[in-house]
C-alpha cells in the first residue's frame, strides 16, 4: 500500500543526509589535495633547477587559483616547501610539505615545468591532464646524453680561456682538463660521495693536471692561471647565485641565507682542493704564477668576444638548455664579454663593469625569453658566465696557498663583490624589461619584483 504523505514529508532518515554531506566534504578535500601536491611537485621541479622562491611561490599559487583554490599560503625554505589552505573560518586546514633532496640544473626540464604553468594559468589543462604531463616531465631523461653534457664542458672552458686571453694551446688545455674533471666528478656522483668533497677533488685535479703539463713542457704557452681559472668557472656554474640574491632582495631572507651558506661551502671546497694542489706545486718549483689583469689590444677583442658566446652557449647546452635557449644564452654572452672588454679600458672597475653587462643580459633574456618561450633564468644564469670571477679567485687562492692574507682576501673580496654584482645586474635587466605603464596582473602585483621563472604579465 502507497504511502499517503506528501512527497515534502517523505525525507531522508538524518543519517543518511549527514553521510551524504560527509562524502562531498571528503571528495572536495581529496581534490583539493591533489591540486596541492600537483603545486608541491611544480615547486620541487622549480627549487631543483635554480629558481628563486618568489617565482616557485607564485607558481604554486598561480596553479592553485586556476583550479578553484583560491586563497592558499605558500612557505619555502630552501629545501622545504609548504602550502595550506583553508576554504572557511571555522574549517580545518589542508596542508603539504615536501622536501627538496636533490639539486641537479636541468633547463630542458624547468623550460617544460615553465610552459606547463603557463598553459595551467591560462585554463588549457584540467588537473588530471596535468599531472600526467607533469610525471612525465619529471621522469624524462635528459635531453642530451651525459657526454654532450662533457663536451659542452670543455668548450666552455676552451672559450673561457679564449675570452682571458689564451691562445689556442690554452683552450685544448683547458678543455681537456676540464673534461676529465667531470668524468672524475661523475664517478664519485655515482658512488654517493657528497658535493663538497666532489668540489675537493674537482679542483685539486684540475690544478694539478694544469701544473704537470706545465712542468713537464707539454704545453709550454699554458699559463696555469688562464687554464685553473677557466675550471674554477666551470665547477662554480652549477651554483645558484642569482637564485640566492633573488630570495635576498624579494624578502625571502632564510632561503638567501641557506642558498648564501651552501655557495660558500662549496666554494670552500674549491679553495681546499686548489690550495692543496698549489701548495705540492709550490713545493716542487712549478710556476703557479698569476697573469697580470687582462688588457687585450683591439684587434683581439673579437676573438674574446666570440669565446665568451661559446662560453655561455656551452653552458646552457651543459645544464640541457635547448638549443634555441642556447643560442639566445651566447648572444647574451657576446654582448656581456663585449661590454667588459671595452670598459677595461676605463676606470670602472671590475665591479661596475661586471654590473653594467650583466645589465645587458637579464634586459636581453627578458627580451627574448618571450620571442623563444623559455624561462629568463636560463638565458641569465647561461650569459653571466664568461664574467663569473674565475681569475680573481684564483688569485686570491694562490696568494693565500702563498701565506699573503691580505693580498688573497682583498682578490676573494673583489671575486664575491663581482658575483653579487652579476646577480644584481640580471635582476634589474629582468626589471627594467617589464612594461612600465602596463597595468599587471593580480598575480603579478602580489610578486612584485624581478620575474625569472612561472607564470609573467605578457607585453
Amino acid at each position: 500500500m502507497e504511502s499517503s504523505d506528501p512527497p515534502a514529508t517523505r525525507v531522508p532518515p538524518p543519517e543518511d543526509a549527514t553521510r551524504k554531506l560527509q562524502g562531498a566534504a571528503l571528495r572536495d578535500r581529496v581534490a583539493v589535495q591533489r591540486v596541492l601536491d600537483l603545486c608541491l611537485q611544480i615547486g620541487e621541479v622549480m627549487l631543483a633547477n635554480g629558481v628563486g622562491a618568489v617565482d616557485a611561490a607564485a607558481s604554486m599559487t598561480g596553479v592553485a587559483e586556476a583550479y578553484g583554490v583560491r586563497g592558499s599560503q605558500v612557505d619555502i625554505t630552501f629545501n622545504r616547501i609548504m602550502i595550506s589552505y583553508r576554504r572557511r573560518v571555522g574549517d580545518d586546514p589542508l596542508t603539504a610539505m615536501h622536501q627538496v633532496r636533490s639539486r641537479s640544473l636541468d633547463y630542458s626540464r624547468l623550460h617544460s615545468t615553465d610552459r606547463l604553468v603557463r598553459r595551467i594559468v591560462a585554463g588549457q589543462l584540467d588537473r588530471s591532464l596535468a599531472q600526467a604531463e607533469l610525471d612525465r616531465i619529471a621522469g624524462a631523461q635528459h635531453r642530451y646524453p651525459r657526454w654532450v653534457s662533457t663536451a659542452a664542458l670543455a668548450a666552455m672552458a676552451g672559450g673561457l680561456a679564449i675570452l682571458l686571453g689564451g691562445g689556442a694551446g690554452v683552450a685544448a688545455v683547458a678543455a681537456v682538463v676540464t673534461a676529465g674533471t667531470d668524468r672524475v666528478g661523475r664517478f664519485l656522483n655515482t658512488r654517493g660521495v657528497l658535493l663538497f668533497f666532489q668540489q675537493i677533488v674537482g679542483a685539486a685535479v684540475a690544478t694539478a693536471a694544469t701544473l704537470i703539463l706545465k712542468a713537464i713542457g707539454l704545453a709550454p704557452e699554458a699559463n696555469p692561471s688562464v687554464v685553473v681559472a677557466a675550471s674554477i668557472v666551470v665547477l662554480l656554474s652549477g651554483l645558484a647565485v642569482v637564485g640566492s640574491v633573488q630570495d635576498a632582495l624579494t624578502g625571502y631572507y632564510l632561503t638567501a641565507v641557506a642558498r648564501g651558506v651552501e655557495i660558500a661551502l662549496y666554494s670552500i671546497g674549491l679553495f681546499v682542493g686548489v690550495t692543496l694542489a698549489l701548495r705540492i706545486g709550490i713545493a716542487l718549483g712549478i710556476n703557479v704564477a698569476v697573469s697580470p689583469n687582462i688588457q687585450p689590444p683591439l684587434l683581439g677583442l673579437p676573438t674574446m668576444v666570440l669565446g665568451g658566446a661559446v662560453a655561455a652557449a656551452a653552458a646552457a647546452v651543459a645544464s640541457y638548455a635547448p638549443w634555441r635557449a642556447a643560442a639566445a644564452a651566447g648572444i647574451g654572452g657576446a654582448c656581456a664579454s663585449a661590454v667588459v672588454l671595452l670598459l677595461s679600458y676605463t676606470d670602472l672597475g671590475q665591479i661596475v663593469s661586471s654590473f653594467g653587462a650583466a645589465t645587458l643580459v637579464g634586459l636581453a633574456g627578458a627580451v627574448l625569453s618571450r620571442r623563444l618561450r623559455v624561462p629568463p633564468l636560463v638565458i641569465g644564469m647561461a650569459g653571466i658566465i664568461p664574467l663569473v670571477p674565475g681569475l680573481a679567485t684564483y688569485r686570491g687562492f694562490v696568494f693565500l696557498a702563498e701565506d699573503d692574507v691580505l693580498a688573497g682576501v682583498s682578490s676573494l673580496s673583489t671575486a664575491l663583490a663581482t658575483a653579487l654584482a652579476l646577480a644584481a645586474g640580471v635582476l634589474l635587466g629582468q626589471f627594467l624589461a617589464q612594461p612600465v605603464r602596463r597595468r599587471l596582473g593580480r598575480l603579478e602585483r602580489r610578486y612584485r619584483g624581478p620575474r625569472l621563472a612561472g607564470p609573467r604579465a605578457s607585453t
